[in-house]
């Protein structure tokens, strides 16, 4: 999980349409497709602005979350992700159990509470379990992909930071990052702001 760092942030005549022309209403998290839908999910976090903190807490097991209005990076990839019906926190837990040694480098002893909210256990299990995707063509990115981001360049870099790639571009054409640096998550054209370390698809 990453550290909390500074954070870096005519009117017109209304004309009424057609019936028919009227833009959709956005998708919820429970009516859009499994990768719309785990941006959605993601989006409310940017739209609850939700409050980094990253101190270890108690939760139940499976399906357990920290306090709605708190979270940090890992969190929006969580809710993003139940959103689509995959509990992260139950699918590591099982993994650094069933293979403790592909995590011998991240988690000494399995905690439910916080292995999957830090990046480093989440990026093994996503290496482990999803698509690996290239990190340099700006074409194979894909709502819902997550991705895996150091402040450092290599070989100094580590994986400190994730976040989920939006349905949205940005005015260079690039998709929109939906991620919590702090103090509040966003949305915003990051993709590239820092060194990628991965790229995965969890849905097929």
């Amino acid at each position: 999980m990453a550290k909390v760092l500074p954070l870096f942030f005519v009117s017109l005549a209304c004309i009424a349409l057609p019936a028919m022309a009227q833009p959709p209403a956005p998708l919820s998290p429970t009516q859009a497709p499994p990768a719309l839908a785990v941006v959605a999910r993601a989006r409310q976090e940017v739209e609850r602005a939700v409050s980094y903190d990253g101190r270890w807490v108690p939760i139940r097991y499976p399906g357990g979350d920290v306090p709605a209005g708190s979270g940090v990076c890992t969190d929006v990839v969580i809710r993003g992700y139940r959103a689509a019906g995959l509990d992260l926190q139950q699918l590591v837990h099982e993994d650094v159990v069933r293979a403790p040694s592909a995590y011998a480098g991240w988690v000494k002893r399995p905690d439910a509470n916080i292995d999957h909210r830090r990046v480093g256990p989440l990026g093994v299990y996503l290496q482990r379990h999803a698509a690996r995707l290239p990190v340099d063509d700006a074409k194979s990115y894909a709502p819902g992909d997550v991705v895996i981001i150091s402040f450092a360049a290599c070989p100094a870099c580590s994986p400190q930071h994730v976040g989920v790639v939006s349905d949205r571009k940005g005015p260079r054409g690039l998709p929109l990052m939906i991620h919590n640096l702090g103090p509040t998550p966003t949305e915003d054209d990051t993709l590239d702001a820092w060194p990628r370390l991965a790229h995965y698809r969890l849905l097929p």
